[in-house]
């Protein structure tokens, strides 16, 4: 995978609790290829959310802080980027739609005008008045917060036409780069429509109270797809959802990477979906991930226990499967967690190294594509357990 969006190289992310300090996500490296869709899936409190919201930067740092590791965005570590640079990065370069939309959404704004804000930032950023998103590493400047007042710099990066008039305030500048009125509201309802909504004419008048779950979510996809980032990292976007309106929505995601040509990182704890919706898949366990490969090559033979583990557990349509299995145990305490592979308290075919050594980063598996990975002593075996 040389061409990607987004590449994570041993990132850690750790928690400060009190007096104590734990490692939330620990040493993950992967990579998102553009143009697809890679799947992250896991138990409740494997850090899934964590490594998301860790890329754009949202978590709330502190008590979140950044252990080691680098976040390489369009040649940009991320990691080295200043929180006040962020925003000129979010939305038109990496985008985010959460579980609840009625969370996300301001219920004191109507439809239009929130689509119609992204929209409006969008042009603001391409015209190169405002935040810039794209860029070259060259000029950003991480050494010191440029001063407002001077110049058009709010994203580090002084725009042709130089110093900007004090009396012109922000607001003012922006909405000078901006598109009118009436192009605005016709590329609101492309967008509307884009995500397909019936009747986009009424629904832009709504607030987000008087929309059914399925169609706030909708709308949030608009509005992250109307920016046009580069990554959309959905963290659980169908969890909310009914099983009928939550196939539309994954139906709607599949058909909107090709024609809106953007990569998603999706985060979910449903193994369904993921098989309906990810090129590639990566599994997490106690911060780690533990298995990296084709979505297809990872359900036909997965090369972790936790993974076959996870695979066993998924409900069958038919009863004559048998009962529903599950995973002895529960996910450790990560402020103690196990010694040597995290797994093994819960692991089938543990044996004495396991508990004292914990297992080599993801590698190639002998006899699996090579891109197919495993973080496992005893990858070989897997298939064997019954």
């Amino acid at each position: 995978m040389t061409d990607a969006v987004v590449s994570i190289e041993g990132l850690s992310i750790d928690y400060v609790v009190g007096a104590g300090r734990f490692r939330a996500v620990s040493d993950v490296s992967l990579e998102v290829p553009r143009g697809h869709v890679v799947g992250i899936v896991g138990e409740t409190g494997c850090g899934k959310s964590t490594l998301a919201q860790a890329i754009p930067r949202l978590l709330p740092e502190p008590p979140a802080t950044i252990g080691g590791g680098k976040i390489f965005f369009e040649g940009i570590d991320l990691v080295k980027v200043p929180l006040w640079k962020m925003p000129a990065i979010r939305g038109t370069g990496i985008n985010m739609i959460f579980q609840e939309p009625l969370n996300s959404l301001n219920p004191a704004f109507r439809i239009y005008d929130q689509v119609a804000e992204a929209v409006h930032i969008r042009h603001v950023r391409e015209s190169g008045r405002g935040h810039v998103v794209r860029t070259e590493p060259g000029p950003f400047d991480y050494s010191r917060r440029p001063d407002p007042k001077a110049a058009n710099v709010w994203s580090g990066k002084v725009v042709p036409g130089g110093a900007v008039p004090e009396a012109v305030h922000r607001k003012e500048v922006e909405r000078a780069a901006g598109p009118d009125r009436g192009d605005l509201r016709k590329e609101v309802l492309d967008y509307l429509r884009l995500v397909r909504i019936n009747d986009p004419e009424t629904i832009l008048n709504l607030y987000p109270h008087e929309l059914s779950g399925g169609m706030r979510q909708r709308i949030m996809i608009a509005m992250a797809l109307s920016e046009k980032p580069s990554l959309l990292i959905a963290d659980e976007p169908t969890s909310a959802l009914d099983v009928t309106i939550q196939a539309q929505v994954l139906t709607l995601m599949k058909e909107l990477i090709e024609e809106v040509s953007t990569s998603i990182l999706f985060i979910s704890h449903d193994l369904g979906v993921i098989a309906e919706t990810a090129d590639e898949l990566g599994v997490m366990y106690a911060g780690k991930l533990v298995e990296f490969g084709p979505v297809e090559e990872v359900f036909a033979s997965p090369r972790h226990p936790y993974t076959k583990a996870l695979l066993k557990a998924a409900p069958t349509r038919y009863k004559s499967d048998g009962p529903l299995l599950s995973i002895a145990g529960n996910v450790p305490n990560l402020n103690r967690p196990p010694p040597g592979c995290r797994f093994h308290p819960r692991c089938p075919i543990a044996r004495p190294v396991c508990k004292a050594e914990p297992p080599p980063p993801l590698a190639a598996v002998e006899g699996v594509a090579p891109n197919h990975r495993s973080a496992c002593h005893f990858a070989t075996e897997v298939p064997q357990i019954p």
